[in-house]
């Protein structure tokens, strides 16, 4: 867990997102959508806000697709609170920091 966001890929995700000791906010995305390119700036104050408590990590949906499917993800932005192995909070489509927070706060 650190105060900013890790970006992550196929290869690591499992490891760094599912097997992490503490929650994770999960962000799948893409480049060229404009409401992950708006939650970038939020992603970046939350990891920042909630640093050594949450490990926030994006995936490009378009450079690691194998990840997507196997959690179910059909649109971007997705965003996941794992903990423990398992999703326990969702949220997608565009968020505010306030929304992201609140979706964060229960888990940590």
């Amino acid at each position: 867990m650190g105060s900013t966001v890790v970006d992550v890929t196929d290869a690591d995700f499992e490891t760094k997102v599912v097997k992490a000791t503490g929650p994770v906010l999960a962000v799948f995305r893409a480049e060229w959508s404009g409401p992950c390119k708006i939650l970038d700036p939020v992603l970046v104050d939350i990891a920042k806000e909630y640093a050594n408590r949450l490990t926030v990590a994006r995936l490009d949906i378009d450079r690691s697709p194998n990840t997507p499917p196997k959690h179910n993800v059909t649109a971007v932005p997705t965003l996941y609170v794992f903990k423990g192995g398992k999703i326990v909070a969702t949220r997608i489509g565009p968020a505010s920091k306030s929304n992201v927070a609140e979706l964060v706060k229960p888990h940590l």
